[in-house]
């Protein structure tokens, strides 16, 4: 019965060692230096992808944050004297944020790709900035 032990032992410490054991594969720096490029293609392609569904958004604000500010602009027509002069001197500060967005956008669509992340981050930043601002100024001048 020892011996049968032993045996199968041996056959078992053999089998693990023979299975521990590969082939070695022939990879070649050309390998990684092609494998790699291909990882670099498709994350620029992933970029760009996520660059273009920004601008998207970014026109879908545009056209958003345009229809509102002529709402608030229809508004004003109503007002007389000193109100309608501050309802429209706020207005003109709403009016200079988006154009700011504008600008930015502009920096962003001519920018190169290293520097498009951090542009997208500043028109994200002058959006949230002039959504609260249009949001303040429906609260301030609530009929």
């Amino acid at each position: 019965m020892k011996t049968l032990s032993r045996f199968l032992l041996a056959i078992a410490v053999i089998g693990m060692v023979a299975c521990g054991q590969s082939k070695k594969d022939d990879t070649t720096a050309k390998d990684v230096l092609d494998e790699a490029e291909e990882m670099v293609d498709e994350t620029k392609d992933v970029v760009s992808e996520g660059f273009a569904d920004f601008v998207g958004e970014i026109e879908s604000f545009k056209n958003e944050t345009q229809e509102k500010m002529n709402e608030l602009k229809e508004k004003s027509a109503d007002l007389v004297g000193e109100a309608k002069t501050q309802y429209e001197a706020a207005l003109a500060e709403l009016e200079k944020q988006r154009e700011a967005i504008d600008q930015k956008v502009e920096e962003f669509n001519n920018a190169t790709a290293d520097k498009k992340e951090a542009l997208a981050e500043e028109v994200r930043e002058l959006q949230d900035a002039l959504k609260k601002s249009i949001e303040t100024f429906k609260e301030e001048y609530q009929d």
